[in-house]
């Protein structure tokens, strides 16, 4: 087969089941780290002239059509579609929540879960409050108390879904208690988050996820704050007080750095001027893929 049929077919193939799959949102990423990959363009055009007669071709302007299209509809998706947690759509299928209870002195809360949007804001009197909405927004909700330690888990619920009767949500926003110091473990998917955990006691903070657009603000409730990132290709911003000092370390080859504030310090790590003055720290890892990660004061 000719090699510019391959590019082609490849590339309007991959075009149809990006817009089917962010039709249904089975795919939930922003797609802004096309900005940041972009100048692969010229790699793979340069991989299609340099084995211009070798088998590998086939194989490489395959690939080069399926990043055009990536490229291309990344391009149209942050052009014409905005990245908004203000939905429209008030109206919440399954509510979730646990009482609170004045001995529990730590508490840890976990969510596992596929494609989707999560969003963590406000205080409540409870434990946890939580809300989720959509065909895919039905979670196995646990929560067990050991002597002053408390677990809250959501596990996303798996159940067959009707794919043509609409547009497909998973949406859970969730409150959380600003009494305990707090153990918080995201395993998400292709997602859109926003995780305010400024008004929260937090310990640890870890996020795994695959393609998506992630915001997380931490405040200065507590004096050491560890955050582990893992992702896939994703664009991440990390905001942290000016009053607290902060570390940035991880495998970040391939990811496009944003540190204002910041000076670098040796090979993958970075520090805040206040680093050996303030009582208050932040420690952020970061080990991800072809990825944009901004991390700023405020």
């Amino acid at each position: 087969m000719k090699t510019g049929k391959l590019f082609w077919g490849f590339f309007l193939l991959t075009m149809g089941f990006l817009f089917l799959l962010t039709r249904y949102d089975v795919i939930q990423s922003s797609f802004g780290f096309v900005w940041d990959i972009w100048p692969l363009l010229f790699v793979f055009w340069g991989a299609v002239v340099i084995f211009k007669d070798s088998i590998a071709r086939p194989v490489i302007s395959a690939l080069f059509g399926i990043f055009v299209a990536l490229l291309l509809f990344g391009m149209i998706d942050n052009g014409f579609w905005s990245f908004d947690f203000n939905d429209r759509d008030n109206s919440y299928t399954e509510s979730y929540n646990e009482d609170y209870s004045p001995d529990i002195k730590t508490a840890e809360l976990e969510i596992n879960s596929g494609a989707g949007t999560f969003i963590i804001k406000n205080t409540t009197d409870k434990l946890v409050d939580g809300k989720g909405k959509g065909s895919f927004g039905e979670y196995d909700f646990e929560s067990w108390k050991d002597d002053s330690h408390a677990t809250v888990r959501f596990n996303l619920h798996k159940k067959n879904v009707n794919f043509f009767r609409g547009r497909l949500k998973n949406q859970l926003e969730i409150s959380l208690n600003q009494n305990p110091v707090w153990d918080i473990e995201f395993n998400i998917g292709a997602s859109k988050s926003n995780f305010d955990l400024s008004e929260y006691k937090i310990k640890n903070v870890s996020l795994h996820t695959g393609a998506t657009s992630s915001k997380i603000k931490l405040g200065d409730r507590y004096d050491s704050t560890n955050v582990f990132v893992e992702m896939g290709a994703a664009s991440i911003t990390i905001q942290i007080p000016k009053t607290s000092a902060c570390s940035i370390n991880g495998d970040m080859a391939l990811v496009s750095r944003d540190f204002p504030g910041f000076s670098k310090k040796d090979s993958g790590y970075y520090e805040t001027e206040n680093y050996n003055s303030s009582s208050k720290k932040v420690f952020i890892r970061i080990n991800g893929g072809v990825s944009s990660v901004r991390v700023e004061r405020y």
